[in-house]
């Protein structure tokens, strides 16, 4: 069939909305008419560096959308309202055996093949989705299902920053009741890590971050402090109001200066959780002496989740009032303003801009 994508072709490029070809779904896999989908941080990152994306390509790794047709051996029914996940959660490689499906061996950004074409040339799919069209051919394990009575245009954030940001506050920093947090750099992921941390139980959570609306939103989102890094010393505001450093750190800003300082922040003993990305030639530094004080400075992909067991219990949540998705999005956009969406993330506006299909 024939459906229209938003491609890019090559680095830097605005992307082009164009009509492309979608195989039909072939065993285990099925087509999923898309709803709703987020542009991500990530996306964005890609499209400006090109790291690990195969040109041309169809970005878009955060979507929501109705089960349309499905091949062999798909239990999920035609109908059924899916997030798209973008760990391919193959069941057989070590890691997936090890309950870490995040870390699934087959996972690629860019993987050989793909069901979109333009013409005898398969696109590539960012994350192996390349949901930023109208439909995707996906792997049964990508597709988690979700309730119907729920709008996919909120929904589809779970497909990436949500999870990742709860996720590194509640499964990666092992956050506790009582505990103090430090967040770095409040868009949607950062924003759910405030969430998660709260939920968590953390009885001080201090939000860094330099854009002031951002600000605003993680204290009404329930932070109990913000900082402007730009104008004070965000290590040592931390360290005030922490009364020496904080328990736990989560950094979602991509900037490696940032995560350098992240061990400042924390107490001896404390958690300090990578989550943002950066380039692939970036390093930091930090002293040794850090680690003799049993700091831990660790990563997070996927927010340490397991998407199948995550999406629904996030999905619970904001129908309970408990994770607030809402807040994280701003207007909508059609697929063919892709770019104003893009752009509108690139200068700081709405947390997570969302294009509605």
């Amino acid at each position: 069939m024939r459906v229209r994508a938003a491609v890019i072709e090559r680095a830097g490029a605005h992307l082009e909305v164009e009509t492309v070809d979608l195989a039909d779904p072939g065993p285990g896999e099925l087509r999923v008419r898309m709803q709703a989908a987020g542009v991500c941080r990530s996306d964005l990152h890609v499209a400006q560096t090109g790291e690990g994306l195969r040109f041309p390509a169809v970005l878009g790794h955060e979507g929501a959308g109705i089960v349309e047709a499905t091949g062999e051996g798909v239990r999920l029914a035609v109908g059924a309202l899916v997030v798209l996940s973008w760990t391919p959660r193959c069941g057989v490689c070590r890691r997936c055996l090890e309950g870490r499906p995040q870390l699934c061996q087959e996972l690629s950004t860019s993987p050989v093949g793909g069901a979109l074409r333009r013409g005898d040339r398969a696109l590539g799919l960012y994350m192996g989705l390349g949901c930023l069209a109208e439909a995707v051919v996906v792997p049964q394990a990508c597709a988690i299902p979700v309730p119907a009575d729920l709008p996919p245009a909120k929904l589809c954030l779970l497909g990436c920053g949500v999870t990742t940001g709860y996720g590194a506050a509640v499964h990666t920093a092992g956050i506790r009741a009582g505990e103090t947090v430090v967040v770095v750099g409040c868009g949607a992921v950062g924003l759910s890590a405030v969430q998660g941390a709260l939920t968590a139980g953390a009885r001080t959570v201090v939000a860094v971050e330099p854009v002031k609306s951002r600000r605003d939103l993680a204290v009404q989102l329930g932070a109990t402090h913000s900082v402007d890094p730009e104008s004070t010393d965000w290590v040592g505001a931390v360290q005030s109001i922490t009364a020496g450093g904080a328990d736990a750190a989560v950094e979602a800003s991509g900037d490696p200066t940032v995560m350098a300082r992240l061990l400042d922040a924390v107490h001896a003993g404390g958690r300090a959780v990578v989550v943002g990305v950066p380039r692939f030639a970036d390093t930091i530094s930090i002293s040794p002496y850090h680690l003799l004080l049993e700091k831990k400075l660790t990563g997070s992909i996927y927010g340490s989740a397991d998407p199948h067991v995550d999406f629904p219990i996030l999905a619970d949540l904001y129908r309970q009032g408990r994770l607030d998705l809402d807040a994280l999005t701003g207007r909508t956009y059609t697929l063919e303003d892709v770019n104003d969406a893009v752009e509108e993330l690139a200068c700081g506006g709405t947390p997570r801009p969302v294009i509605q299909m």
